[in-house]
């Protein structure tokens, strides 16, 4: 039977603001595919709840619950150290600079490229030659990119041995 908020509540023998108050700390749900309430399933619920709060077993619950958080966060922790030591994911701030100085030299080839073509392209009669001095100097600093070796995004040993033990 389903019911809704004010209805569970007078069975319940609470408030409707309290059955609120426990809906939102998780207790009850509404059924699947409605915005009512299994009267069964949260009568059942609120009893066990009220049998937890009398013999205290919340607290054990809460503890067992935070340990298990607790726990779970260290197997994350475990797994990002363990994927940067196979070199399967580098650190954010790494990967930033890695990045900036890969686009720097990028910058840098392109800026230089127009004199650096200019000397070799004056007084060339043939179309076809320019044009494949010119792509070869594109190729050339586009190649730059292309660069890309994880090993060169690692920090310095000292560095990220440091910044684990604050971890």
């Amino acid at each position: 039977m389903e019911v809704n908020q004010k209805e569970l509540a007078a069975c319940l023998g609470i408030t409707s603001r309290r059955v609120r108050q426990l809906r939102e700390e998780g207790l009850f749900q509404f059924a699947p595919g409605s915005k009512r309430y299994s009267l069964e399933k949260c009568v059942q619920e609120y009893i066990e709840f009220k049998i937890d709060e009398e013999t205290g077993r919340k607290g054990n619950i809460d503890k067992e619950r935070v340990s298990a958080e607790h726990e779970e966060i260290k197997k994350q922790i475990s797994e990002i150290k363990l994927k940067r030591l196979k070199r399967e994911m580098h650190r954010a701030d790494d990967v930033e600079l890695f990045l900036t100085d890969m686009l720097l030299h990028f910058k840098q080839k392109l800026t230089l490229l127009p004199p650096k073509l200019a000397i070799g392209i004056i007084g060339e009669t043939d179309v076809n030659l320019v044009v494949k001095k010119i792509e070869a100097g594109v190729k050339d600093a586009l190649s730059e990119l292309a660069e890309y070796n994880p090993d060169e995004i690692e920090r310095t040993e000292e560095t990220t041995e440091g910044e684990e033990g604050e971890e």
